[in-house]
């Protein structure tokens, strides 16, 4: 009746440590989250200013061609990659839906790059303390890779969603 009183479900660690690891490693990207009915991690970009449907559509372009060509130099030919905008008064938001199966740290790279290189400092990127330490990022970085390599042979039965607040990364059930 009440989804709420059912208190046995719990988290998947793996699955809430990729979502944290990947707030913590990119800082551009705002909120990440896993759907276990379709497979799909969705990965959300925000930013700072009034857009037009042009400037969007060029984005969106450019990620396509861009991730089309990833693929195609990894092998990843069956990859399945969506992308929609929302718009809330001066702040925007690009999401990026990507199927967990074939997401690489390298493909991860490439789409906060492509955010950075097209819309500059109009994108909204959070930096943590310690986000500098290069040796702390590089850590990350091979915790994500594992992290991956992980979702990949698990069962993942609950909505995940993760977010940044302040400085902090937070990982729910949803």
């Amino acid at each position: 009746m009440f989804d709420f009183l059912n208190q046995n479900k719990k988290p998947n660690l793996d699955a809430s440590r990729l979502l944290a690891a990947i707030l913590v490693v990119y800082p551009s990207v705002q909120a990440v989250s896993y759907d276990p009915k379709d497979g799909m991690l969705e990965l959300s970009f925000a930013l700072r200013g009034a857009f037009t449907k042009e400037m969007f559509d060029g984005f969106l372009n450019y990620v396509a061609e861009s991730v089309e060509a990833y693929h195609s130099i990894e092998g990843l030919g069956d990859a399945t990659i969506e992308l929609n905008v929302e718009g809330i008064y001066d702040t925007c938001f690009i999401n990026v839906r990507r199927d967990i199966v074939t997401m690489t740290c390298g493909e991860l790279n490439l789409l906060t790059e492509l955010a950075f290189n097209y819309f500059g400092e109009q994108l909204i990127e959070e930096i943590a303390e310690g986000a500098n330490d290069e040796e702390y990022i590089l850590e990350q970085i091979d915790y994500l890779e594992q992290m991956l390599s992980n979702i990949r042979q698990i069962r993942i039965e609950n909505r995940l969603v993760g977010v940044r607040e302040r400085e902090r990364v937070i990982v729910y059930n949803n």
